[in-house]
């Protein structure tokens, strides 16, 4: 009977990756060209990326309408293997990568407590450059750092580099101190997010890609859709952001 039901599930995986696809509007762009501007901007932040270094995920047959603005590359967190790729216009695309192979990116360095003389305390704290919705992932280039002779009311964030990565809980203001209380750790996996889903059995490993339908943590069953053939799949959440179905 487990033969049987394995064998049923490979077949139904099969038929999803064999399943065709369209993508919207002029096919100018491919998954290497999405990969180039992942490697053009660790290039310009000083990073040297091995030639086997893997970019993605990404379906090397895809085709996307082509940037007429300039992409945005950022990280989404402190880490090498998580970056968003985006474009606005003519047709709004974005992609949430990992790439293996290089170190941690650089980041912002840990603000350091105000040395100073004199009677009048002060903190160094973190701040918002502009207007931030709850649910925003904190990126280096949306905080800065200040000082203030004002008690901050709550447990600091350290720096800049501390807070990349967490998600907001609530809205915040340019000038808004930074707490803990604002902030929680960012999922696993995020709704809108290209990650690599996978279908283990007895025996065999099949991948593809899909996009995430919700917000999930590391264990969690969230719902996927198959980039090439649009069927909603629900698989659990593994390490590294993969999705898995048995």
């Amino acid at each position: 009977m487990t033969q049987h039901r394995s064998r049923i599930t490979l077949l139904a995986f099969c038929s999803l990756l064999a399943a065709s696809s369209t993508y919207a509007g002029e096919a100018q762009w491919g998954a290497d060209d999405v990969r180039q501007l992942v490697r053009d901007y660790l290039s310009n932040e000083g990073r040297t990326i091995p030639a086997d270094a893997r970019i993605g995920p990404l379906d090397d047959r895809m085709q996307i309408a082509a940037c007429a603005t300039s992409p945005l590359v950022q990280p989404r967190s402190a880490y090498s293997s998580s970056l968003v790729v985006s474009c606005s216009a003519p047709t709004p695309w974005s992609f949430t990568l990992r790439v293996d192979g290089i170190d941690a990116l650089p980041v912002a360095p840990v603000a350091q407590k105000a040395n100073v003389s004199g009677p009048t305390k002060q903190w160094s704290v973190i701040v918002p450059r502009a207007a931030l919705a709850a649910g925003t992932i904190l990126t280096a280039d949306m905080l800065e750092e200040r000082m203030t002779n004002q008690p901050p009311g709550g447990a600091l964030v350290k720096g800049v580099s501390e807070a990349v990565g967490l998600r907001l809980v609530a809205a915040l203001q340019p000038g808004n101190v930074l707490t803990t209380r604002n902030v929680a750790r960012a999922p696993t996996v995020m709704k809108g997010e290209t990650v690599t889903l996978l279908a283990e059995g007895e025996g065999f490993t099949i991948s593809a890609t899909a996009r995430v339908e919700e917000d999930g943590y590391e264990g969690d069953l969230v719902t996927v859709r198959n980039v090439k053939s649009g069927i909603v799949l629900s698989g659990r959440v593994a390490q590294g952001g993969t999705v898995i179905i048995r």
